[in-house]
């Protein structure tokens, strides 16, 4: 079973060696430290065993909430991918941002990230320009593709 919870100071190192996975230049735990805190929004997913015993397997950092955020970065272990929980977090984190109101979210993929910017799309995401030469990498620099997604229209009627 998956269950996404917030993330706590004690994830940092997995979430460090989970974001080693997933990108080449990874952070290390006193970077995920800084971002797990009260005014971030930072959600683990946790494959939790019959024993009730929850391994991180994913999570996902926004920035500080205010009617604006963005997603500063998302990452599923490579033996977790494509189960739809990268979905997940997205959806929660979307769901806590507009809780503490939110109306709009920001984020940066590389260009060459199909799978990211797919799931991105899917969950409705629109891309809005991009970033020549964002990010660093072995090879060189790859261009960022900049996407938004609106939350809720603040000139809605609220009935």
């Amino acid at each position: 079973m998956i269950e996404i919870r917030a993330l706590s100071q004690n994830d940092a190192p997995a979430c460090a060696a989970i974001h080693a996975q997933s990108f080449e230049a990874g952070w290390d735990a006193s970077s995920f430290e800084e971002y797990i805190n009260p005014k971030n929004v930072a959600l683990g997913a946790y494959d939790v065993n019959t024993d009730g015993v929850g391994t991180l397997i994913g999570f996902i950092l926004m920035g500080a909430v205010t009617d604006q955020t963005d997603i500063i970065t998302i990452a599923i272990t490579p033996a977790a991918r494509r189960r739809g929980i990268a979905r997940q977090l997205v959806t929660a984190a979307e769901s806590r941002a507009m809780a503490r109101g939110a109306a709009l979210i920001f984020l940066e993929a590389a260009e060459d990230n199909e799978s990211a910017i797919a799931l991105y799309r899917s969950c409705g995401y629109i891309p809005i320009g991009s970033r020549k030469n964002y990010y660093r990498r072995a090879g060189g620099r790859v261009s960022a593709l900049t996407m938004q997604k609106r939350l809720k229209d603040p000139l809605a009627r609220q009935t």
